[in-house]
């Protein structure tokens, strides 16, 4: 979620944003499949937190929908599922979504989130 505030004056019409993720974006290459109630898309993850992560797909998604992630690690083990994700934002092939069903011992997702130290997520 952004927000965006007036930099000196409402005349000046200079506006800068602040960023309110919760968790920082590790920058990744991941390949993933989306599945929505009618559909499936391939795409790729392009940076992830424990809370979300970007993608790039070959479907286009809409705001305020739900999915499903299957997420392939580098190292070819096993994929990692997200059971329920929101999607916040999108912008032509480009969208973000929050993750909804994401249990806090979920150890795949902490091991995508990579060098993270502690990668903590929200029950």
């Amino acid at each position: 979620m952004k927000v965006t505030l007036p930099a000196r004056s409402e005349q000046e019409c200079q506006l800068h944003e602040i960023d309110l993720r919760r968790d920082a974006r590790k920058v990744v290459g991941l390949r993933t499949i989306v599945a929505d109630k009618l559909d499936l898309a391939r795409g790729e993850v392009t940076n992830i937190s424990p809370g979300g992560c970007g993608l790039r797909l070959t479907k286009r998604l809409r705001c305020g929908q739900y999915i499903t992630l299957l997420v392939y690690p580098n190292d070819r083990t096993a994929a990692v599922r997200i059971d329920l994700a929101r999607v916040n934002w999108v912008k032509g092939e480009w969208a973000g979504v929050e993750f909804l069903g994401v249990i806090p011992q979920n150890q795949e997702l902490r091991r995508l989130c990579g060098d993270q130290v502690e990668c903590p997520l929200e029950t």
